[in-house]
This record gives C-alpha cells, sequence and structure tokens, in this order.
C-alpha cells in the first residue's frame, strides 16, 4: 500500500503529511477509526514514532487515549466531501497544530497536513476564537434583555444567532417533564416551518433519548443522526422527516429542572465560534427569559382566574363589562348565589363548601360557557354572554334553570339586553332578582329546614370520598 501514496512529492512537502482508510462505525456513515496508510518523514518527526511503527496501524492502537475530535473532522469530510481547516490542540503529541483534511478520490480515504504552530501564533488564534464566541455571546445577552417585548426578543436572539452558525433551523422546545412543543423558530429561506407540527408531542417518546447524551456531555451534538436509527427509533424517523443530518441541543434548566432545549439543525461548522460554548452560555440567558414570562403569566393568571372554581374572577369581569360597554353589542347577563353556603360550612366543613362552589361553577360553565362564566365574590357568580339572540339566551337560562332544580341549590337572575351600554344597569336588575330569587326558596324550605334541602342529598356522594368526616342526615 505504501508505494501507492509515496509520489516524490510527498516526501519534498516541508509540512506533516498522513493518509487514513476510514474505519466505521455500523452505520457506515461515521468514522469510529482510522488506519495509517501513508506518513511522511516529517510527520514521523512530529509525531516522535518510527514510520514502521505507525503504517498499517489504527490512529486508537497508536494513541489509546486520542481524541475523538479527530474522527468528527473525517466524518465531516467524508459526508461533505470537502476540504476543511481548523487549528486545535493535540494531546497526542503535546502540540498546537494549524491542519487541513480533505478526502481523496479513492472512496474512504483522507488526506491530513499539519504545521506545528509556535505558542504565540496559537494563543493568537485561540483569543481571536475566544473573543468572537464572547462577542456573539454579548450581543445575544444584550437582546435577552433589552427593552423588546417576550417574543420579539426570543426571535431577534434567534435571528441573531443564525447569522452565526447558518443552521437549517434554529428553535426552542419547552418540555413539562410530559410533553415537549416548538415555541420559537427561525428558518433559513426554504426550509420549512416545523413550529405547527412539534406541539403537545411525547417527551419520552420523541426526545427522551436525548439524555444519555448528557450523561458524557453538557450537551446533545449528533454529527449524523444515523446513530439514532437502532436506539432511538421514534425520534431517528422525526428527524428524518424534517431533513435533520445533523444536529445540537443545548439543555436549558431553571431551578436545577429541565425545562426545554436549544436546538439547531445542519449548521455550519465555523472554526471562529465555539458553537457549544455560544450555545450553552445563551442557554441561561434563555432560560432566565422563559421563567420570567412564565412566572409573569402565572401571576397574570391569578389576577384574572379564581383559584378554586377555574372561573374567571371579579379583575376579568370588571374588565369584560368594560369592553362590552365600549363595543356595544348584545348581552345575556345571569346573577347566581349559592344556597344556605354558610349553614354547608358550618354543618358540612369548608371543604364541602368548596365542592358546592365548583359544582356551581361547572353548572354555569356548561350551561352558558366556561369563557363567560365569572365567580365575583364568596358565593356570587355572574355570566355575560356576548353577541347572543334573545331566544338563545332564554333557551340557555331555561337550561339552568332546570338544572338547578336537579343539581344544586341556586338563587338565579337574568337579562337580555340589545345594546350593551346599559350593561350596568341589567347587572343591579339581575342582582334584584336573584335576590327575590333567594328569598322566595327561603320561604318554601325553611331557614331552619335548610340542612335538609336535596342540594345534600345530591352531593353526598361526591363530598363522602372527599371528605370523610362529613355525616349527611
Amino acid at each position: 500500500m505504501d508505494k501507492d501514496w509515496t509520489p516524490d512529492i510527498y516526501g519534498d512537502v516541508p509540512v506533516a503529511y498522513a493518509v487514513y482508510k476510514l474505519l466505521f462505525a455500523k452505520d457506515g456513515r461515521t468514522v469510529r477509526d482510522t488506519e495509517y496508510v501513508f506518513v511522511n518523514e516529517i510527520y514521523c518527526e512530529m509525531a516522535g514514532i518510527k514510520k514502521e511503527e505507525l503504517l498499517g496501524k489504527s490512529f486508537f492502537s497508536v494513541y489509546a487515549n486520542g481524541d475523538p475530535i479527530w474522527m468528527t473532522y473525517c466524518t465531516k469530510a467524508y459526508q461533505e466531501g470537502k476540504a476543511f481547516h481548523d487549528c486545535i490542540y493535540a494531546p497526542e503529541i503535546g502540540h498546537w497544530l494549524d491542519f487541513t483534511i480533505m478526502p481523496l478520490k479513492i472512496p474512504g480515504y483522507v488526506a491530513y497536513t499539519f504545521t506545528n504552530v509556535d505558542l504565540d501564533r496559537a494563543q493568537q488564534l485561540k483569543m481571536k476564537r475566544e473573543y468572537t464566541t464572547n462577542d456573539v455571546i454579548l450581543r445575544i445577552s444584550k437582546i435577552l434583555n433589552g427593552e423588546e417585548d417576550y417574543e420579539t426578543a426570543m426571535d431577534h436572539a434567534l435571528r441573531e444567532l443564525s447569522r452565526i452558525l447558518h443552521p437549517d433551523r434554529l428553535y426552542i422546545l419547552e418540555v413539562d417533564g410530559q410533553t415537549f412543543s416548538n415555541t420559537f423558530e427561525w428558518c433559513a429561506a426554504g426550509v420549512k416551518s416545523e413550529l405547527a407540527t412539534l406541539q403537545q408531542l411525547d417527551y419520552a417518546k420523541y426526545i427522551g433519548g436525548w439524555e444519555r447524551f448528557l450523561e458524557t456531555a453538557s450537551s446533545v451534538v449528533i454529527d449524523d443522526i444515523e446513530v439514532l436509527k437502532d436506539d432511538d427509533p421514534v425520534d431517528y424517523e422525526n428527524l428524518r422527516r424534517q431533513g435533520i443530518e445533523r444536529l445540537i441541543a443545548t439543555p436549558i434548566y431553571h431551578g436545577g429542572r429541565l425545562i426545554g432545549y436549544l436546538c439547531a439543525d445542519n449548521y455550519e461548522w465555523d472554526s471562529r465560534v465555539n458553537t457549544v460554548a455560544v450555545f450553552e452560555t445563551v442557554s441561561y440567558f434563555i432560560a432566565a427569559k422563559l421563567a420570567n414570562h412564565r412566572l409573569l403569566e402565572e401571576l397574570d393568571h391569578l389576577s384574572r382566574y379564581d383559584t378554586l372554581t377555574g372561573l374567571r374572577n371579579r379583575n376579568a369581569f370588571n374588565l369584560a363589562v368594560d369592553t362590552l360597554m365600549q363595543r356595544r353589542g348584545t348581552v345575556g347577563v345571569v346573577y347566581a348565589d349559592v344556597n344556605g353556603l354558610k349553614e354547608i360550612n358550618d354543618k358540612y366543613g369548608h371543604r364541602a363548601g368548596d365542592e358546592a362552589l365548583k359544582r356551581t361553577a361547572d353548572l354555569l360553565a356548561d350551561c352558558c360557557g366556561h369563557e363567560h362564566a365569572y365567580r365575583v365574590g364568596g358565593d356570587e357568580f355572574l355570566v355575560l354572554m356576548p353577541q347572543v339572540a334573545k331566544q338563545e339566551f332564554a333557551e340557555r337560562f331555561a337550561q339552568l334553570r332546570a338544572r338547578v332544580a336537579d343539581d344544586v341549590s341556586l338563587a338565579v337572575g337574568a337579562d337580555w339586553l340589545a345594546d350593551a351600554a346599559e350593561l350596568d344597569e341589567a347587572i343591579s336588575k339581575t342582582d334584584r332578582r336573584m335576590y327575590r330569587d333567594k328569598v322566595a326558596h327561603y320561604e318554601q324550605v325553611g331557614k331552619k329546614e335548610l340542612p335538609r334541602h336535596e342540594f345534600y342529598l345530591t352531593v353526598k356522594k361526591s363530598l363522602q370520598d372527599k371528605v370523610n368526616d362529613v355525616k349527611i342526615e
């Protein structure tokens, strides 16, 4: 084999030169090791090893602790069919090497040229790379901590990253332990968006396998998705469907909990930027942005929703009234109040009272629509149904009346308006009607007999599993 690789020119080349045969993994595409086919004298001097001790031997048999990054370069050169240049530290020989790798015309062979780089030059290259990397990180951190709104800032950050990595897609996957969703995305021209397809997918089934990569590395770096084909077929097929050949996915943590991944598909190899370092640093800023947004969403939700029943609260109700009065149009109003809530709490405990409130909320939501029902006080509920025809509203209210007789004991009042500008007056009117309904109820059953009302009989079964100390007489 040696004679096939030794034209005179190679002996005279003033740099170290070596030819390797590629030894592939089971997938037939990923290089797991190489075999020395040719080395010139300068290479032997640089390595400190004689030619006969190299030829025919595999790289890892010569260098048991060799850096696997050389196999990554070989894989890249083989798969993309072009030369690559870089400068890295080679721990095998203790030198900084400026090198070029290129695939040969004979399939399955590559050639390397190496130049020893003095420490000053190596340090300059290292500093230049760190400066470029830090510059990218600084720009993105300013974007994420700037004055732009949440969605604009996240889109801007991905767009800035794309200028450095030139990937097909850059995106954020948010996870909740059970599912994951693609929430932000940047796509190169001609690349199809996956935002609509990657929503609420099973985390364990699709990307749970990524965690095995994190056992030995801080990011998921997959140079060829073929490595997933046997052990992670669902993820493999999903990535292949998207045209993904390689990817990097850096986990996003908050409070020690995995909340997402920052990902790039088919990104370009760039020796000027430490891609993994950029992703891992940027992920901290993104984690803070995501966590802060989630907190604000939670606070906003709490400000507008009742935690017990899940209905909108008085704050949301007041806002809805203002909005409806400005927009005008028809509106149906229902005022409801739970009969005997105090007696329920006193006799059966507050858990029983809470159950009565939740059953009331469910009833109103079922008859009038969850988005239209509000809990505005302890036992007070209001319904606002905008843009509803008078006949439809009458039918909804009749349904509610019928359900009240069979389900829970409520006092109710209703009104329909052709013009929501008079909504304040209509709410007062329904309040008075509800009160008259409550008085009639108490006159019918008698205040002292309230605990024996049919409401308690209907909730007895649902309560006895939840309130062990409730005894209904």
